[in-house]
């Protein structure tokens, strides 16, 4: 670990040893069978946020950004037509296309750059060999804050992480080779996996349940390979830049977070050295990548969180969030906050409880963010989609209406922004799996499905989520709600085991018994008399 140390200059604090008596002091969710911990200090971050401060601070600097636009083809020209000269575009929200001329042309896809290429060289090597990675958020309650936990000895020999992130613990992930995807829902049994993992760092008295799986979505690393390299170059995660000697278009792909701006000056110094002499008189240099902090960087100190809350009469956590998340500009968000009527905090109504995120911060970011669609507020301008989906599913409505006041978007575009950042969410993983696959033998194990988080009742939601995961979802809530209070014989919201058994051998409900029944091939016949027989014959 101290050679790990020097690899990072030691700007960090020194690793070390942590015996059993203070891990269990700092990290009190862990076994109790350890022997000793090897601490180390990493870097984190807020990935969407990086990327779009990434592109503002390069609006900022001069560089035109286009949001929601598509590269369609490629434009030639030279003596031989081969050169390329500029790219063909789509507009994804207006569908106008239109052309882009340049002198280079640069094509920085990450996984999807072979896609790229296509468009290029229907017949290019792929340059990118994908990786998708499975990731699942718990509740924060499972991690210590400021304290995480890396295991390099799984079950199949990958690396797995479990971390304090954005108020909630983050674990990962998988490693599964395939072609990139846009898709964000990962496998099921790859969320088994990671659940399976984690329980057996846990301590035997804390539940690890597939309910307390709060998001649950996959990405993609590209792993790099240079085309145009020597027959059996090895595939990297460092970065791979690339020109194609026949149409002049440079790529690069591969890398990581930690290598961006490398990256970025890589790029940058292989194409002013290529026309040093062309520009050299329009004062073109080298990259300068290292002079300027991302935007909102400038005068920020840790203090700003403090500042925000004096100033402004947000909560705690409210100002922590908007300071780690718009830097200096956290304080243009916070004069836009509008008062609580509370006596505190004063400032800053809350989009969704439970999490730090203010209804000022939509407008916020369609004014100088270029959020667009709702989809683009709830999953890249904030995080709520991958920190919890039914939070964001729950909050979309709310968000499509301030979308709506700010962009002048009719009723009809407000509905259909909602319905298309509905139809999104449902891709993520959450508290329930998309497709049921418990075995159900008798009424017993069908009540106990329901009862997703084994806490012995079932809640409407369960009631409503399991059902629809069964494949036999209810029309409206109504339908839904009906179904419920006929179970639901005390009327506390909570239906036992004992009322699911009673619902069952009544004749009530026939038409939820029956889907039910298909689903899992049994009768709702009675066995006989008394209580040992009570139940239905499955088969």
């Amino acid at each position: 670990m101290k050679f790990y140390d020097g690899l990072g200059s030691f700007v960090s604090p020194p690793s070390h040893i942590m015996l059993p008596r203070r891990a269990m002091r700092k990290f009190p969710q862990l076994d109790e069978d350890v022997k000793y911990f090897q601490v180390f200090y990493e870097g984190q971050h807020n990935d969407a946020r990086t990327a779009t401060y990434i592109a503002l601070t390069a609006a900022q600097e001069g560089a035109t950004v286009a949001n929601h636009v598509e590269m369609i083809g490629l434009l030639r020209g030279g003596s031989n037509d081969k050169k390329a000269t500029g790219i063909r575009c789509r507009d994804n929200l207006s569908g106008q296309e239109f052309d882009v001329h340049a002198k280079e042309i640069v094509f920085a896809g990450g996984p999807f750059t072979d896609s790229l290429r296509a468009l290029e060289d229907p017949n290019a090597k792929p340059a990118v060999a994908a990786a998708a990675g499975t990731h699942i958020v718990l509740p924060g309650y499972f991690c210590p804050g400021g304290i995480g936990m890396l295991d390099i000895n799984t079950s199949d020999g990958r690396f797995l992480f479990f971390l304090p992130w954005q108020g909630s613990t983050l674990v990962g992930t998988t490693d599964r080779k395939g072609p990139p995807v846009s898709y964000h829902g990962p496998p099921e049994e790859e969320i088994q996996w990671l659940l399976r993992e984690v329980k057996k760092y846990l301590s035997s008295d804390i539940q690890v349940r597939r309910s307390d799986v709060l998001s649950a979505w996959q990405g993609f690393r590209p792993l790099a390979s240079d085309p145009h390299a020597l027959p059996g170059a090895p595939t990297s995660r460092d970065h791979v830049i690339s020109t194609n000697p026949d149409t002049g278009v440079t790529f690069v792909t591969g890398g990581k977070w930690t290598t961006y701006r490398e990256m970025a000056k890589d790029v940058v110094d292989k194409l002013v050295k290529l026309h040093k002499d062309d520009w050299k008189a329009k004062n073109i240099g080298p990259c300068v990548t290292h002079n300027n902090p991302l935007r909102g960087g400038v005068g920020y100190s840790r203090n700003v969180p403090v500042k925000l809350v004096q100033k402004f009469g947000v909560s705690q956590d409210t100002a922590t969030h908007l300071a780690h998340t718009y830097g200096m500009y956290a304080f243009e968000v916070c004069k836009m906050a509008e008062p609580t009527t509370k006596r505190w905090p004063r400032f800053g109504n809350l989009l969704v409880e439970g999490y730090p995120y203010l209804e000022c911060e939509v407008a916020y970011a369609c004014r100088n963010e270029m959020a667009c669609t709702v989809k683009d507020m709830l999953t890249l301008r904030m995080r709520i989609a991958f920190l919890n989906k039914d939070a964001a599913i729950s909050v979309a409505p709310r968000v499509a209406d301030l979308m709506a006041k700010e962009m002048r978007w009719s009723k009809k575009e407000r509905n259909r922004q909602l319905k298309e950042a509905q139809d999104l969410l449902e891709t993520f993983g959450g508290p329930y799996p998309s497709e049921f696959s418990e075995t159900v033998t008798d009424v017993r194990d069908l009540f106990e499905a329901l009862d997703n988080d084994k806490s012995g009742y079932i809640d409407f939601t369960e009631f409503c989520d399991c059902v629809k995961s069964m494949g036999v979802p209810f029309k409206d809530d109504k339908e839904a709600m009906r179904a419920f209070s006929n179970i639901d014989t005390s009327r506390k919201g909570k239906i036992t085991l004992d009322e699911f058994v009673t619902w069952w051998e009544t004749d009530s409900d026939q038409k939820l018994k029956a889907s039910l029944g298909e689903k899992f091939k049994f009768s709702a016949g009675k066995l006989g008399e008394g209580p040992e027989s009570r139940g239905a014959a499955f088969g």
